[in-house]
């Protein structure tokens, strides 16, 4: 059975593994358009993986092996809470991005905790479809400069509105291999 709490964190290997060499990297290598398409591509990989699946297959929780920057509590998930989470961070993001764009603070609490899936419901698939189309407009009209002003990230350091856009990719790419683990295990289970 799986372990954990929601926000206990990563094995301290990929913790630093994370935020000593990945987070660097992007900072050096991405710009604002090379992370906006790949997050893009993510999102498309994600949809073609679940469109075709019926509903009931989408909400049924199995646990997964440990997979990487992947919490242990997090291993139980359907795949509608994937995306559940997915749209949550994603809006939560959005408005973080906002703030620190327009140079003002980010008052709101951002925890773990608080963009975790709040049931394992129907309907996710059409809510991410509308989280990403809300997202493609939102990055068309965003001014594309790294502001001072920052938000810290729960597990992290702080981030600047650039940051926070590379980390939309990162974050997508990683529950985009969550997913694919829970079809395996779906796949194991017939």
């Amino acid at each position: 059975m799986v372990q954990g709490k929601p926000g206990d964190g990563l094995p301290r290997g990929e913790f630093l593994l994370i935020r000593l060499l990945l987070i660097p990297m992007v900072r050096t290598f991405f710009t604002w358009h090379v992370a906006f398409w790949l997050f893009k591509r993510e999102a498309r990989i994600i949809i073609s993986l679940l469109e075709e699946l019926e509903e009931e297959e989408r909400l049924q929780q199995v646990v997964i092996d440990k997979t990487f920057a992947i919490e242990d509590h997090s291993r139980q998930f359907s795949l509608n809470m994937v995306i559940e989470h997915l749209c949550i961070t994603g809006r939560k993001v959005l408005g973080i991005i906002t703030a620190l764009t327009e140079e003002r603070e980010f008052n709101e609490a951002v925890t773990i905790e608080g963009v975790k899936p709040f049931e394992n419901r129907s309907g996710t698939l059409e809510d991410f479809k509308l989280f990403i189309d809300e997202y493609k407009i939102f990055f068309t009209a965003l001014p594309k400069h790294q502001s001072t002003m920052t938000k810290p990230h729960p597990w992290f350091r702080s981030f600047n509105n650039f940051d926070w856009s590379a980390f939309m990719y990162m974050h997508t790419f990683i529950h985009r291999r969550q997913i694919e683990s829970i079809l395996k295990a779906l796949k194991e289970s017939r």
